[in-house]
C-alpha cells in the first residue's frame, strides 16, 4: 500500500506552536494574515469544532496584535456590537471566530447584522484523507507516542472526515500508548478503535 503525502507544515510543541498548517486551513491563514486586503476591518474565521480555529486566532493575535473574539456566535450581541465599533474607531483588525457565519449564525440585533455583512469569511475546510493522516501523525507526535509509520494512513482510511472524530481517535491511541507502552502498531490501532463509531472497518487495506 502506497503512503499518502502529508500536506502539512510541522510546528514546535506547545500552545500556538502546536498548530498544524495544512491544505484545509492554509488559504484561510494566508488571507487573515494580511488585513490590508480585507474588505473591512473585521473578518470571520469559521470552521468545525476541533478544527484548530482557536489556535489560528491565537497565532494571528501573537503575530499582529489583532483583536480576537473566539466563539463570537455565543457572545453577547451588544458587547460584540460595541467591540466592532471600538476596533473600527481604533483602526484595529478584528477577527471573529465561530462555527458558521451569518445567517447560519442567527443575529437578532439589526445594527450588528448589518456590520457583519461587510466582513469577509475565511473557512477551515473539512479534512480529506491526507489531512486526516497528517493530523493523526501530528497528534501522536505531540503526545510523544511512538507509532509505526503506517498507522496514520491506516486510521485515516477508517475514521470519518471529521475533526472531532480524528481527535477522539488520537486520544484513544495516546491513552493506549501511555498505559501499554511500546510502539503503536496496526494491531493496537485496530484494538483501540474497534468500538469507535467513526471507524470504517470496510475500508480498503
Amino acid at each position: 500500500m502506497s503512503q499518502l503525502p502529508l500536506p502539512m507544515a510541522w510546528s514546535r510543541r506547545g500552545g500556538v506552536d502546536s498548530l498544524l498548517i495544512h491544505d484545509a486551513n492554509r488559504a484561510a491563514i494566508a488571507f487573515l494574515r494580511d488585513p490590508a486586503i480585507w474588505p473591512s476591518h473585521c473578518s470571520l474565521l469559521v470552521g468545525a469544532p476541533k478544527s484548530g480555529r482557536t489556535l489560528i486566532g491565537e497565532l494571528l493575535a501573537a503575530e499582529s496584535g489583532m483583536t480576537i473574539i473566539d466563539d463570537a456566535d455565543r457572545e453577547d450581541e451588544e458587547r460584540l456590537f460595541n467591540r466592532w465599533n471600538q476596533t473600527r474607531d481604533e483602526e484595529r483588525p478584528l477577527l471573529l471566530i465561530a462555527r458558521e457565519p451569518p445567517p447560519a449564525w442567527p443575529i437578532a440585533l439589526p445594527d450588528l447584522r448589518t456590520r457583519l455583512a461587510t466582513a469577509a469569511v475565511a473557512r477551515i475546510d473539512p479534512p480529506d484523507e491526507a489531512i486526516s493522516a497528517a493530523l493523526i501523525a501530528h497528534g501522536l507526535e505531540q503526545a510523544g507516542s511512538a507509532f509505526a509509520p503506517d498507522v496514520p494512513e491506516f486510521l485515516a482510511r477508517r475514521t470519518a472526515r471529521c475533526y472531532e472524530d480524528i481527535e477522539a481517535a488520537v486520544a484513544r491511541l495516546n491513552a493506549l500508548s501511555l498505559s501499554a507502552g511500546g510502539k503503536l502498531s496496526i494491531a493496537s490501532a485496530r484494538q483501540v478503535l474497534c468500538n469507535n463509531s467513526g471507524l470504517d472497518e470496510t475500508a480498503d487495506h
